[in-house]
């Protein structure tokens, strides 16, 4: 079975095809407002954004949790949120596993982690377009083996490459899809 999108801006429609190219189910529309940040995964086939930013940390300690993880399937499309330049690759060496860190035009740096691999046509240094494609969903780092999910981070600029801004509660700032289920409401 396969997916096919079709619309423009930030809403669409997703019919599921099967293999003799009939249609399975009808078109699911799937809203996003453009008021907010635009969201950093595809939403299929799983999109569960668990409102834990301030919540316990492995890392940082209680109230530590730094930013909201976006519960996926594996290997779900990873996009950048804003036009930037992807500042660093992290290469699964701590806590973060694999991931990103892009700092936007405007000084907002946004981070990427547990990552389960990079887009083939992306690297350090290099200048990104909001919706480009950058990575995939994974569980590497100190994420639990198979709790697939990107662990997305804020921090407001202007600031330093890697500066230390204090990071933001990413879900009233993001323009979440009506597919997607937000743990806690």
């Amino acid at each position: 079975m396969g997916l096919v999108c079709f619309g423009a801006g930030t809403v669409f429609a997703v019919t599921a095809i099967n293999e003799a190219g009939t249609v399975d189910t009808p078109a699911e529309r799937i809203v996003a407002t453009g008021r907010g940040l635009r969201f950093p995964i595809d939403p299929f086939p799983r999109c569960t954004v668990f409102n834990n930013f301030g919540g316990n940390s492995r890392v940082h300690g209680s109230g530590g949790h730094q930013g909201v993880d976006i519960g996926a399937g594996f290997r779900q499309e990873v996009y950048a949120v804003a036009d930037g330049v992807l500042v660093e690759r992290l290469e699964n060496t701590g806590a973060a596993g694999l991931g990103w860190r892009l700092i936007a035009h405007t000084g907002d740096q946004y981070r990427y982690y547990h990552l389960d691999g990079f887009a083939d046509d992306v690297a350090a240094g290099d200048a990104v377009v909001a919706g480009q494609l950058i990575g995939y969903v994974g569980d590497t780092g100190n994420a639990t083996p198979g709790g697939w999910h990107l662990h997305f981070e804020v921090r407001p600029g202007p600031q330093p490459r890697f500066g230390s801004a204090s990071p933001v509660d990413p879900v009233p700032l993001l323009d979440i899809p009506s597919v997607c289920t937000v743990y806690p409401k």
